[in-house]
């Protein structure tokens, strides 16, 4: 039984990883090269806290508690968005210090 669960949050966790547009952007930002971008990436959190709030809001007014699920997803990637700014700059600092560092062994 166990074993079924961890399948299915492993293909849950892949199918959102390729297909949403989240998960992608976040990877995409992670690489050396986008690190850069991890600070004003940080504004993609409000959409998706928006998002969240509407849902929230359909939930209190009697709508399914289906939707409770989509809405936390939204605060999740909402989360990993504004989490992502501070730790992108802090990764961006540590690259550029150990390019430094090289640069300064081959010279």
């Amino acid at each position: 039984m166990l074993r079924f669960i961890f399948a299915g949050v492993a293909r849950t966790y892949y199918f959102l990883a390729r297909y949403a547009p989240g998960p992608r952007l976040i990877s995409r930002i992670r690489r050396r090269d986008g690190l850069k971008w991890g600070v004003p990436a940080m504004l993609v959190a409000v959409p998706y806290f928006l998002v969240a709030d509407v849902l929230k809001t359909l939930i209190e007014v009697g709508g399914s508690a289906w939707l409770s699920l989509p809405m936390l997803w939204c605060l999740a990637v909402g989360l990993a968005f504004l989490l992502l700014g501070p730790v992108s700059l802090i990764a961006l600092i540590v690259a550029r210090i150990r390019e430094a560092s090289r640069q300064t062994r081959r010279s």
